[in-house]
């Protein structure tokens, strides 16, 4: 890899014991490692930063940063100024990627111009709830991303100038921060698009613990309230982060 690397992946993370190393596992193998990954953990009180040692050795440019914040824009943003590439991505902790994944996005920027993208999310695993969910939150992103732009958390792919432009994540707001940061992007004028490949495996863990109506309304009232009324910036409904959450009471 070059002194400077294409990308930076910047990876929030608190209480992600086991799906972090899903993810960095899934960086290892990729056909196109010209990237650094920078792990902004906010305070985990179980094996996460040990898991992540495991795999040092695998993705030498990898840094695992203690700094706590208070919510995941924070996060995002704080390994962001971190980052020594031109090209920023923000995964969330629980997702996994197929090992093509940098080199098609890199393939991507290359042939067209473009600000910033992200990509389908496809359920890790075969739970219908999820594939329900995920299949609307894609099309409606494709559908729409010329007129009412809009990125899913999971994925979001930005150029750093445009990034730091726009100050970064709103760390003022309590939910859609990343729909908020595409649509202030959209205003600037940025060249923004959605693409159906390569692939990303997102957890499906949310709609397993709280049921596929509950999680569902809770989108679309996020929705409609970003719509008429803009940021979400008090909690219109409880929403909780990090893998602690899906750890209390279980559901059988």
């Amino acid at each position: 890899m070059s002194q400077k690397p294409f990308f930076s992946i910047i990876i929030p993370s608190l209480n992600e014991e086991i799906n972090l190393p899903i993810l960095l596992k899934s960086l290892t193998q990729q056909t196109d490692l010209d990237f650094e990954v920078i792990i902004n953990d906010s305070g985990s009180k179980d094996r996460t930063k040990e898991n992540v040692e495991k795999l040092q050795s695998s993705i030498p440019h990898l840094q695992f940063i203690e700094y706590k914040t208070k919510n995941v824009s924070q996060a995002r943003n704080h390994g962001a100024s971190l980052a020594k590439s031109d090209w920023l991505i923000f995964f969330d902790a629980d997702v996994e990627v197929k090992k093509d994944f940098i080199e098609k996005i890199k393939i991507h920027i290359s042939a067209n111009i473009l600000d910033s993208l992200t990509v389908w999310n496809r359920p890790r695993t075969n739970n219908i709830k999820g594939v329900f969910t995920l299949a609307i939150l894609n099309a409606s992103m494709t559908l729409f991303q010329k007129i009412k732009p809009a990125a899913n958390g999971p994925c979001i792919i930005m150029k750093k100038k445009l990034f730091e432009s726009l100050s970064g994540f709103d760390d003022t707001i309590f939910f859609g921060e990343d729909f908020d940061i595409i649509q202030r992007a959209h205003k600037k004028g940025a060249k923004f698009a959605v693409f159906t490949t390569p692939i990303l495996y997102v957890s499906t863990r949310r709609f397993e613990k709280e049921g596929i109506i509950t999680s569902f309304s809770k989108s679309i009232k996020a929705l409609l309230y970003q719509f008429v009324f803009g940021p979400i910036r008090k909690p219109i409904f409880e929403y909780e982060m990090g893998g602690q959450y899906y750890k209390k009471n279980p559901k059988s």
